[in-house]
């Protein structure tokens, strides 16, 4: 287990390699604006605890992470306790269909991206396959949980797949959650996005809002200026 610094936080993170965040957790956390007089956020599918973390800079807000697999929970809680944000963070080691939460005013989460169908990314560790794979949670439960979950109004954060776009859409209509806000990440400026950032609300008026695309590089190993002020904390400065 390694301790780094959490990027563009004064926190820290202990985890496994297999554990490790990655891209995804910073760039929902830089997207996830936390609604005005919120009392509780759900993080759905927690793992390490880093987008908790990165929240905890940028609200005071009560903020609970769940997470199924019971190693990956007592990281969160290990981390919760090394940034002494026990004030504010707890996790729960339970599977999110059982959540007892109603009235929500926020649910956030870095689900698994791939369908069980899809054999070519499949990892042999189960953990991983857990974490990458609907294994445990597929798409649909974890849309239909949250709607459950939130009270009218609740916002809903993910970050996702482009490819699985429209099937996003169609569920979060399913389930009364209307999209406010879309986000495209590409690459390159010239390249095809390959994450999407989504913020619902449940049973919001229709309008779209959808912003300019996030380019990760300008060139190979060149971060753009929005990366560079992302990965240096823009979102956390009071």
């Amino acid at each position: 287990m390694g301790k780094r610094t959490l990027l563009g936080t004064n926190l820290y993170i202990e985890q496994t390699t297999r554990h490790a965040f990655n891209l995804d957790t910073i760039l929902l956390s830089d997207f996830i604006k936390v609604p005005y007089r919120s009392k509780l956020i759900l993080d759905l599918g927690t793992g390490a605890g880093a987008v908790m973390l990165y929240l905890s800079q940028k609200t005071k807000v009560k903020i609970i992470g769940v997470e199924i697999q019971e190693s990956r929970y007592l990281q969160a809680k290990h981390n919760i306790e090394l940034n002494q944000l026990k004030h504010q963070l707890s996790a729960l080691h339970m599977d999110l269909r059982e959540i007892p939460y109603r009235d929500v005013d926020c649910i956030i989460s870095n689900p698994p991206f791939f369908k069980t169908t899809e054999t070519s990314n499949m990892n042999l560790n189960e953990e991983e396959m857990i974490a990458r794979h609907e294994v445990k949670m597929t798409l649909e439960e974890l849309i239909k949980t949250s709607s459950k979950a939130l009270k009218f109004a609740g916002h809903f954060f993910m970050i996702h797949r482009p490819d699985r776009f429209a099937e996003i859409n169609d569920l979060l209509k399913k389930y009364q959650l209307e999209i406010k806000r879309v986000r495209f990440v590409h690459p390159y400026i010239d390249s095809k996005p390959n994450h999407v950032l989504i913020e619902a609300v449940r049973n919001g008026q229709p309008g779209l809002t959808i912003e300019a695309p996030l380019i990760l590089y300008k060139e190979k190993q060149v971060l753009t200026e929005e990366m560079t002020s992302i990965y240096g904390g823009r979102s956390y400065v009071t």
